[in-house]
């Protein structure tokens, strides 16, 4: 059983969009001739009097979907020599005592007293992308790209479709944040760095084999907050002090 909260770990991340993302919206009703396959959409950034725009941005789910999927394929469950994705059989880990589980959860395992350690925050576009969009994309921030397939006889395009993405260069912020007990050690941390590392080795959202998103995670800053002083203080601080904080 896990024990007191020391304070939280957050990591201040700017994601840089390196090829178009697409992380897909909903739409009820596509009209003749619209767009198949729309990006999600936040409709709350007012630009200027006359205009306003459903904003692009990465919901915290994917980013942590991604990362937890990845991370199955290079750690083990307690106690397996196995990686988790092939000693589940594709299931997410639900032991409740490894690494994965710490951090994301165990899977549908109702009897653990381990607390989820992982938060992650949706990103938004920052304001220079923002600007970006204005001065180069007409109508809503994304374009709009055609694709189809391919006739292996004649050559010829067959059901073309088109998919909304989010263009190179444009760039998110938000915040990793990690909870900290007593008793957690430093490698809980390595861990949420080996699974960026993964993301930007892999790609984020969909169709990733046909060269979409492809990111990189730029860290701005860690914050730490120690939940043991009053008042409640939060201080940056740099990865060398990752491990005080974990072993003080």
């Amino acid at each position: 059983m896990s024990k007191a909260l020391k304070g939280i770990i957050k990591l201040e991340c700017k994601i840089r969009v390196l090829t178009g993302l697409h992380i897909g919206g909903s739409k009820e009703n596509v009209e003749i001739g619209g767009i198949d396959n729309i990006v999600i959409k936040v409709p709350v950034l007012k630009l200027d009097e006359a205009i306003e725009r459903d904003v692009p941005y990465i919901p915290g789910s994917s980013i942590k979907g991604k990362m937890r999927a990845l991370l199955e394929w290079v750690e083990k469950p307690e106690g397996s020599m196995q990686v988790i994705a092939l000693e589940n059989k594709g299931e997410p880990c639900n032991c409740g005592r490894c690494r994965v589980c710490k951090l994301f959860g165990a899977h549908k395992n109702a009897k653990t007293e381990e607390p989820v350690r992982l938060r992650v925050e949706d990103f938004y576009p920052t304001e220079k992308t923002i600007d970006m969009w204005k001065k180069f994309l007409d109508g809503d921030f994304v374009e709009v790209k055609v694709e189809n397939t391919i006739d292996r006889i004649k050559g010829t395009a067959l059901h073309p479709r088109h998919q909304e993405r989010v263009i190179p260069f444009s760039e998110f912020t938000g915040f990793i944040k990690i909870r900290v007990h007593e008793g957690d050690r430093k490698e809980l941390f390595d861990t949420i760095i080996r699974g960026i590392q993964l993301l930007e080795d892999d790609y984020l959202g969909g169709s990733g084999s046909r060269g979409y998103g492809k990111v990189k995670f730029i860290k701005e800053k860690i914050l730490w907050t120690d939940y043991r002083k009053q008042p409640f203080e939060e201080k940056i601080v740099d990865e060398n002090e990752i491990a005080n904080i974990y072993g003080a």
